[in-house]
């Protein structure tokens, strides 16, 4: 019974519970030294509503085929989200990126400060002076800008403001300003610091910072969202400017066709009503006409009736079609003459269909390092790599540790293993008929001589080398072996 069970496994991996404690301490170790040196990083996120909504006319196919307001796109949303990494990318224009503070916190607080992002490419230190209420940049020993307390100070590369708490007359007091050269570019902003995305499929979205500063980091991320907001403001009038000029150009156009067909219908019915009129007040002594209205009027179904009759339902009609044009046209003219008003009252607008549901606030806690996640991580490495250099120890080792060891190095056809003396015993114990014969004498038991014995039982105790081993095993191979690892 040579085959390696699980159950070999885990009493060889218990031997060896000094390689695998010593994995897990060193990685729970290594994962401590990072929790405690890594810089927290702060999530803080606000919550924006977008305007999903797109301003397409839904009157007149004519108007629809001029295009007056953009189609909406497939993907609305995604659209929207790109457009606010864009405006994400102004802002830090504006804002700048983080700069590190040391000064007298007992006499100065910082107002507010500011790095021109794209512009600074490697870490720079930069010392302050104070002294009564001048304020001294110096680039290594270099004047680098100058101010005064309580006012901004402009450098070429940031700005600050700094406010004193306490007077301070002889003293002068020093202070740094430190650059991080992380990240360099508005790019590196997008793509390591600022995430936007949609929230599950509604119109929701996030808009998160990763910053070490966690107020800085909440003030940009509303930055972006106000100016978000901002924006559809702006994209909402500048579709309805153009929408509102292409409609007044339009308006005309109808008015002109409008009066033009009211110009063509009053000449129809002047026309009609002149013929009638004539026919009506003919004079008797003109008897080409007395003929005709004498037949007219007694043979109804006369030629001359039946065309004049023709001449004048002709006329009816297209004086007809003729003003259902034009009611169609008011119609159309009506409904323009309300989208413009739309139109004026979304210019009027100060309010956007977009707006903020959750403002970013500082959080509590930073989202890097995440403990709990860092230490479970650590402590399941630790016990991957000690198994792992358990059974590579178990592979190379020259002496025999474990019962994969043993079984490894076993040539014998009739054995038994087992795991420790107390199951041995139990075994022996079960076979009162049988005779043993020990290597090694155990208390309580017969030790019978190896040529009368039924069964031999070796007691091997780690670390034996395995040449020792094969030795031992070559003077039992004649009988059943029972072999126990202690």
């Amino acid at each position: 019974m040579k085959h390696i069970s699980v159950l070999d496994i885990i009493y060889s991996l218990w031997q060896r519970k000094k390689v695998i404690s010593f994995s897990i301490i060193f990685f729970l170790l290594l994962a401590v030294i990072y929790i405690l040196t890594s810089k927290p990083i702060y999530d803080p996120t606000s919550i924006v509503k977008i305007n999903v909504f797109n301003i397409n006319p839904t009157w007149a196919s004519e108007i629809s085929r001029q295009y007056i307001a953009p189609m909406t796109p497939v993907d609305k949303v995604g659209s929207e989200v790109e457009a606010i990494k864009v405006i994400s990318g102004d802002v830090l224009k504006e804002k700048g990126v983080n700069l590190v503070f040391k000064i007298p916190k007992n006499f100065i607080k910082l107002e507010m400060k500011k790095t021109i992002i794209d512009t600074i490419k490697k870490d720079i230190k930069f010392y302050l002076e104070i002294k009564n209420d001048s304020i001294l940049v110096f680039k290594n020993k270099s004047l680098f800008c100058s101010g005064k307390l309580n006012e901004e100070i402009n450098c070429s590369l940031f700005s600050f403001k700094l406010n004193k708490i306490k007077d301070f007359k002889d003293e002068i007091l020093k202070g740094e300003i430190i650059y991080k050269n992380y990240p360099k570019t508005i790019e590196d902003w997008n793509k390591n610091k600022i995430v936007i995305n949609q929230e599950g499929i509604t119109d929701l979205v996030k808009i998160t910072i990763l910053d070490e500063d966690k107020i800085y980091a909440s003030e940009i991320a509303n930055a972006i969202a106000n100016r978000y907001i901002e924006w559809t403001i702006e994209q909402e009038k500048r579709i309805a400017y153009l929408s509102l000029t292409q409609l007044k150009n339009l308006l005309k156009k109808f008015d002109y066709n409008i009066d033009s067909l009211k110009a063509i219908a009053d000449k129809l019915r002047l026309d009609s009503l002149t013929l009638v009129s004539y026919m009506l007040e003919f004079k008797p002594t003109d008897q080409a006409l007395a003929k005709f209205i004498e037949k007219l009027i007694s043979d109804p179904n006369n030629a001359y009736l039946r065309e004049a009759i023709s001449r004048f339902y002709k006329k009816d009609i297209d004086y007809t079609r003729l003003n259902n044009e034009i009611v169609n046209y008011l119609t159309k003219r009506d409904t323009i003459l309300s989208s413009i008003l739309d139109r004026e009252i979304t210019l009027a607008k100060t309010v956007s269909p977009a707006y903020i549901l959750s403002y970013a606030s500082p959080p509590y806690k930073p989202k890097w390092p995440n403990k709990p996640i860092i230490l479970f991580a650590s402590l399941f490495l630790g016990i991957l790599i000690g198994i792992i250099l358990s059974l590579i120890f178990d592979v190379f080792d020259k002496k025999i540790w474990t019962i994969i060891q043993l079984k490894r190095y076993s040539h014998l056809e009739n054995v038994n293993f087992f795991y420790n003396l107390k199951e041995l015993k139990l075994y022996i114990l079960s076979k009162p008929k049988l005779r043993f014969h020990f290597n090694e004498k155990i208390e309580n038991f017969e030790n019978y001589p190896k040529d009368i014995a039924d069964e031999y039982v070796l007691i091997i105790k780690r670390p034996v080398d395995i040449y020792s081993y094969i030795d031992i095993q070559n003077n039992y191979l004649d009988k059943k072996c029972n072999i126990v690892l202690l």
